[in-house]
């Protein structure tokens, strides 16, 4: 009776040792799958540290298009590289003038560009590049532009030739949304800057009045159509061979769609 008893305590004891240990084992079998699918969902995140975007403000202000690809540095930063082939759409009818311009004969242009965003940590709930962020940037763009014309007053016919260059250095303000993981919609919503302008425009042909005086027309005709540039005629204006070169403050507002991989 006695062995009995010491058996029976002996095969409860073990029963409660290995019943112990199945739930310690089962314990860190489930702590150590749920590490493994957490570690696999943030190497999932990290995966996506690239992301392609189109400037759907340039593409409605401009013909042509321009593309951004931004990287990811850490949860907090990142850097923007952007260019494309865009083209600048001259006025074809001069206001109160005798000048008339057909369609563009030839036409060329690029912009490139760089910032570097820092999202806020503190505004933020996402990493990057989901949230609010600054970002000093610089960017560069260029046309070139031939249309072929008349003076009304005499029908005598006219060649019209523009190079405008834009140098721009700033700052912006702005919040990108990630849907689905994929998907982003970027907002550049503040961006101001100190831009650099340079116009070389030249007016080929017989004009009635004085040719300077046409060409002051030919720059508040762009001046209309992109009130940005209203700075042109004040101080020195355009010269007589067609060339303003100026420093003034610019701005910049964009927005882009894109998809991360």
């Amino acid at each position: 009776m006695l062995a009995y008893k010491k058996n029976k305590f002996r095969i409860q004891s073990v029963f409660i040792k290995s019943a112990f240990a199945l739930l310690v084992i089962c314990l860190i079998s489930y702590k150590t799958n749920a590490q493994v699918k957490d570690s696999v969902a943030v190497n999932h995140e990290r995966l996506y540290k690239n992301t392609l975007k189109l400037n759907l403000t340039s593409w409605i202000l401009y013909s042509g298009v321009q593309i951004n690809y931004e990287r990811i540095l850490s949860k907090k930063r990142s850097i923007t590289l952007y260019g494309g082939i865009i083209e600048f759409p001259m006025p074809s009818v001069i206001s109160n003038s005798s000048l008339a311009f057909d369609s563009d004969k030839k036409k060329s242009g690029f912009s490139i560009g760089s910032e570097y965003r820092f999202y806020l940590a503190r505004e933020n709930k996402y990493d990057a590049p989901h949230g609010v962020y600054l970002a000093p940037f610089v960017s560069f763009y260029h046309f070139n532009n031939e249309r072929t014309g008349r003076d009304t007053s005499n029908a005598n016919f006219l060649t019209l030739n523009t190079s405008i260059s834009f140098l721009n250095i700033g700052g912006e303000m702005g919040y990108q949304f990630v849907i689905k993981k994929r998907l982003v919609i970027d907002c550049v919503i503040l961006g101001p800057a100190l831009s650099s302008y340079y116009f070389n425009i030249k007016l080929d042909g017989n004009t009635s009045g004085d040719q300077n005086e046409k060409l002051q027309e030919i720059i508040a005709a762009l001046k209309q159509k992109f009130p940005v540039l209203n700075d042109i005629t004040k101080g020195e204006g355009i010269s007589s061979s067609g060339i303003s070169n100026f420093w003034s403050l610019g701005f910049r507002y964009a927005i882009h769609i894109g998809y991360r991989f």
